[in-house]
């Protein structure tokens, strides 16, 4: 088992991306077991923190390690 080292949040980032780092935290879960577990590079997690936005597909990967699901909830407006 690795070390783990918290993460802060990114005030900037993508909700989602925020509220996957807030989960990893609190289930202490590091970046580097995050990529290996899902397959996708560790250069990705930092760009999402800075940079990017990530594709559903690498968040649902990342939310289903966690034990969560990613789901579209449609609310109207009439």
């Amino acid at each position: 088992m690795r070390r783990f080292r918290h993460m802060p949040i990114p005030q900037h980032a993508h909700p989602l991306v925020r509220r996957l780092y807030a989960e990893m935290n609190s289930q202490r879960i590091g970046v580097t077991d995050m990529a290996e577990r899902t397959g996708i590079a560790r250069n990705t997690f930092k760009g999402w923190r800075t940079r990017h936005c990530p594709r559903v597909a690498e968040l649902e990967a990342c939310y289903n390690v966690l034990g969560m699901k990613l789901t579209v909830k449609v609310v109207r407006d009439d």
